[in-house]
């Protein structure tokens, strides 16, 4: 994670670092490097709160500034861009934001319950934002950007940043009992990462769990930019420990990049930004709704570069140990990738089955899965 908060530039773009060994502080902004953009209201973590659809924390925000319910409404659904564009300076007057048709002080305690409800509200169900939080234990949060005058702005960098202090500490301070039970309860531990355009909820992480029944399957919802994934899902992978990663296609690039951890690429595309026909740019559509109901995403010019930086990097420093950790599964008919050849430059261990790119149930059922069981 240090790698990622030192590097200073990507894709000649110069970034500067987020993070201050010196006061070990991180600044969260927008343009930071990962975890400070993902930990920023104008990230687009969605969540639900209250009966409404929250396309961002700047959506939920914003919306407050709005009397009118169905302008609230709107504004809450909106992504943090979209939503900042709609601020208004009216409230500041009398100091009264409205949710859900109620007036609220801005200045006083109802104010705050309600954006800390919000914002725990975000935590519990938002993985994206969770695991980018929690990556900063120890770290001092600031804003520095923001607006200190608490009666011009709807939440100052020292609000925030203690209600993000506060939901990480509480989150490390919470009764851990039944989880200590259940993880000391004999069970494997798979991680399934898919491909391009899919989601957590694709049929492969159902057949998974109905297949593996002694398995539990962890499934996140991977960023689509792959400056923000590989950190995030490397984060996820220290943090629940699997006993085997599998990825398919986009998934399958990642996997192999899971150092330490047994892995199965299936299909894997190692060359998205050269060969993929899908990795344009422009808006797209994904097969199934994420966990945070974000149907649509967008894939840009500078989205695109990061692909292609990340796999010059993708196979630098593997071991002996990794070789004997990795197996490559490839389709007898795959039409959309093919990256045996180069999977063989790396690795040895490679199984073959007859079908296309994406595996159906009966390849799931006689290769991937009896394959799982022979590595655990």
């Amino acid at each position: 994670m240090e790698e990622d908060y030192k590097a200073k530039v990507r894709n000649g773009h110069e970034l500067k670092n987020m993070y201050d060994e010196v006061t070990n502080t991180l600044d969260i902004r927008s343009n930071g490097l990962y975890p400070s953009n993902v930990l920023s209201n104008l990230c687009s973590n969605g969540f639900s709160f209250d009966g409404m659809v929250c396309g961002s924390m700047e959506g939920f925000l914003q919306s407050l500034k709005r009397k009118d319910p169905d302008k609230q409404r709107q504004i809450c659904s909106m992504k943090g861009g979209n939503a900042r564009k709609m601020s208004v300076t009216s409230w500041q007057t009398d100091q009264i934001v409205w949710w859900r048709g109620q007036a609220i002080d801005r200045q006083g305690d109802e104010f705050q319950n309600l954006v800390r409800r919000a914002y725990r509200a975000m935590f519990e169900q938002n993985e994206r934002f969770r695991t980018a939080l929690m990556q900063t234990r120890g770290m001092t949060l600031t804003h520095v950007s923001g607006e200190n005058n608490r009666y011009k702005t709807i939440l100052t960098p020292a609000e925030f940043c203690g209600i993000l202090t506060e939901l990480r500490n509480n989150h490390d301070m919470r009764d851990k009992s039944r989880e200590l039970a259940e993880k000391s309860v004999s069970r494997k531990k798979l991680i399934y990462l898919h491909g391009f355009g899919s989601s957590a909820a694709s049929g492969t992480v159902v057949s998974l769990r109905a297949l593996l029944p002694d398995f539990d399957v962890v499934a996140p919802d991977i960023p689509v930019d792959p400056a923000e994934a590989l950190p995030f899902l490397r984060g996820l992978c220290m943090n629940e420990v699997p006993d085997v990663v599998v990825g398919t296609s986009m998934g399958g690039m990642y996997t192999q990049q899971m150092r330490g951890y047994n892995r199965i690429c299936v299909n894997p595309a190692f060359e998205m930004s050269t060969k993929s026909k899908v990795l344009t740019v422009g808006t797209h559509e994904y097969f199934k709704p994420r966990k945070d109901g974000a149907t649509h995403f967008e894939i840009t010019r500078e989205i695109i570069n990061h692909y292609a930086e990340m796999e010059k990097r993708q196979f630098d420093g593997i071991t002996d140990a990794d070789r004997a950790q990795v197996w490559g599964l490839f389709a007898d008919n795959d039409q959309q990738v093919n990256c045996k050849e180069l999977f063989l430059q790396h690795y040895w261990q490679v199984v073959h089955f007859g079908g296309q790119h994406r595996m159906d149930d009966n390849v799931i059922r006689e290769v991937l899965v009896p394959l799982i069981k022979k590595i655990v």
